[in-house]
C-alpha cells in the first residue's frame, strides 16, 4: 500500500513538473516569435528611411542638373541676341519655380509615406507586444491552475492515505 501511495506521490510531482516545463517553453517560444517581428518592424522602418532620403536626393540633383542645363541656355542666348536672352530668362524661372514646386510636392509625398509606414511599424509593434502579453497572462494562469490541481490531487492523496492509515494499522 505505501508503494502505492509513494507510486501516486511520485505521479503527481512528475505531472506538475512537466506542466511548469511545458508553460516555460510556451513562454520561451512566444518570446523568440515577438523579437522576430520586432525586428522585422525594425528592419521595414529603415528601408523605408532609407529610400525616403535616396528619392529626396534624387530630386535634389535632378533640380539642380536641371537650373544648371538652363543657366547655361540663357547665358548662350544672352550672347547671341539680348532680347531672346530675356525670354530664356523668363522661361528658365518659370520652369525653375515649376520644378521646385514639383519637387516640393514630391518631397512631402515621400515624407507623408515615410510617416505612414513609421506609424503602421508602431502599430504592429504595439499589437505585437499586447499579443504577447496576452500569451504570458495565458500561460501564467494556466501554470497557476496546473500547480492548484496538483495541490488538490496531493492534498486528496493525503486523505486518503489517512483513510487507510487506521484501517492497516489495526491488522
Amino acid at each position: 500500500m505505501r508503494k502505492s501511495l509513494l507510486a501516486l506521490l511520485v505521479l503527481g510531482s512528475t505531472l506538475t513538473l512537466a506542466a511548469c516545463d511545458q508553460a516555460k517553453e510556451k513562454a520561451a517560444e512566444v518570446k523568440q516569435a515577438t523579437e522576430t517581428k520586432v525586428e522585422q518592424a525594425k528592419a521595414a522602418v529603415v528601408e523605408a528611411k532609407d529610400a525616403a532620403a535616396d528619392k529626396a536626393t534624387e530630386m535634389k540633383d535632378a533640380v539642380a542638373a536641371k537650373a544648371t542645363e538652363m543657366k547655361d541656355t540663357a547665358a548662350a542666348k544672352t550672347e547671341e541676341v539680348k532680347a531672346a536672352a530675356v525670354e530664356a530668362k523668363d522661361a528658365a524661372a518659370a520652369k525653375v519655380t515649376e520644378m521646385k514646386d514639383a519637387a516640393a510636392a514630391k518631397t512631402e509625398e515621400v515624407k507623408n509615406a515615410a510617416v505612414e509606414v513609421k506609424d503602421a511599424a508602431a502599430d504592429k509593434v504595439t499589437e505585437m507586444k499586447d499579443a504577447a502579453a496576452t500569451k504570458m497572462a495565458e500561460a501564467k494562469d494556466a501554470m497557476k491552475n496546473a500547480v492548484s490541481e496538483a495541490k488538490d490531487a496531493m492534498k486528496a492523496v493525503g486523505e486518503k492515505v489517512e483513510e487507510i492509515k487506521p484501517s492497516t494499522e489495526t491488522k
